[in-house]
């Protein structure tokens, strides 16, 4: 009697395999069964990880999907290790577009199958960000940038071109941001034809770098007057310190982004934001940051993560501006009277159509603190604005080399 329970036991246990054999296909080309549809997500977005699981559990009421979203702010040493648990993140969705590379490099990011999404529905510079060496790795969520406040009470017009906005400001408190950061530089640069890494069909490439060219020499000449000519900054003024001098109503003009917003309007502040003065003639290109979504290259769900990742970008996009205020990267949802009505939003969505994102590339972490330090050697008058090209460059390049040499 005993052999025989044990008998219909392991038939049952066959049959149940069998038919695990027989579910749906993940995106790895492993097998899943009804039991296996569930996800596991990783966020960045803290404020919004709620509603992505709302939004997460909508989508599962059609998918039969059970979906756990969880806020993590994720380094690519945990990524990996978690990617060999058994709860293993199928996806990350909301992460700066600036560690996608890392993720890429690890082999941790699963290349967007084609036909997935449409580069078409997004701001180029959204879909730049989502771009590594030439190849598509992740969907853009929600866009930001940095644009122009200024204080109403002191202005009443804002200038059309940055060499009058500093006559302006000259007897108005200044224009005060952290100038020391290529964050806020960046335009100064582009509109002088300088450039960070040159990009190509998708690629960047490291060792073409356009910091010392001529161009950007001009563009650190100007920065440079800013300090030493008008005082409207220095290495003491911090992004904090600009943002709470305007708050204060001592200064003008501040550069910062919707994160400022809330902050400005709960101390009663009479401000506005305005697009980006242009500079020697050409559109202020503002760094755009892009919080996207890549699926986990070692997921057995891949297909079912990129579909949620599609219904996040569209069907949640309007409760993630709700929430937390994410202006949505698919243009048609730019669209909604909620967006159009804000006259802030619809200011910082014109300002990103004349933007670009940061170098999705590992070598861009190189150069944030060798650039502060030498506009700050340049402020000094260590430094001439030739030099300080130069230095950057060959910082930057010996940087790389020995990031080169640890891989």
């Amino acid at each position: 009697m005993k052999k025989k329970v044990i008998s219909v036991m392991l038939g049952a246990l066959m049959a149940v395999s069998m038919l695990a054999g027989c579910g749906s296909t993940g995106g790895s080309g492993e097998k899943a069964s009804s039991a296996d549809k569930k996800l596991t997500i990783w966020t960045n977005m803290e404020v919004e990880a709620d509603a992505i699981q709302e939004i997460a559990d909508d989508w599962g009421k059609t998918s039969g999907y059970t979906v756990n979203v969880i806020h993590q702010s994720p380094s690519v040493q945990q990524f990996a290790q978690a990617a060999k648990s058994a709860d293993a993140p199928d996806a990350v969705i909301g992460i700066p577009n600036d560690q996608l590379a890392d993720y890429v490099n690890a082999g941790l990011a699963q290349e967007v199958p084609a036909g997935t999404f449409e580069d078409s529905d997004y701001s180029n510079s959204a879909i730049m960000s989502c771009y590594s060496g030439g190849k598509e790795y992740a969907a853009p969520l929600a866009v930001e940038t940095v644009t122009l406040f200024y204080n109403k009470d002191l202005i009443s017009e804002v200038p059309a071109t940055w060499e009058d906005l500093i006559e302006t400001a000259k007897d108005k408190g200044g224009v005060q941001f952290d100038a020391t950061s290529i964050y806020y530089d960046l335009g100064f640069v582009r509109a002088s034809d300088g450039y960070i890494f040159k990009y190509n069909d998708g690629a960047y490439d490291v060792n073409d770098i356009g910091l010392d060219n001529d161009g950007a020499i001009e563009a650190y000449e100007f920065i440079n007057s800013l300090y030493k000519d008008y005082g409207f900054v220095s290495a003491d003024v911090t992004a904090d310190i600009a943002r709470s001098n305007f708050q204060n109503g001592q200064c003008a003009f501040y550069i910062g982004g919707p994160w400022d917003i809330d902050g400005f309007k709960s101390a009663g502040l009479n401000f506005d934001v305005a697009k980006m003065p242009t500079f020697k003639g050409k559109p202020f290109v503002t760094p755009v940051g892009t919080q996207v979504s890549f699926v986990s290259s070692k997921s057995a769900n891949q297909e079912a993560a990129w579909d949620l990742i599609k219904y996040v970008s569209s069907d949640g996009a309007q409760k993630l501006y709700e929430v937390g205020s994410r202006i949505p990267a698919k243009l048609s949802e730019q669209e909604s009277d909620a967006i159009k009505n804000d006259a802030a939003t619809a200011t910082f969505i014109a300002q990103i159509n004349d933007g670009e994102p940061m170098p999705t590339v590992s070598e861009m972490g190189q150069l944030w603190d060798i650039y502060t330090n030498n506009i700050r050697s340049m402020w000094s008058g260590e430094l001439t604005p030739e030099a300080t090209g130069k230095n950057i460059v060959d910082q930057l390049k010996e940087a790389i080399s020995l990031m080169d040499s640890g891989k």
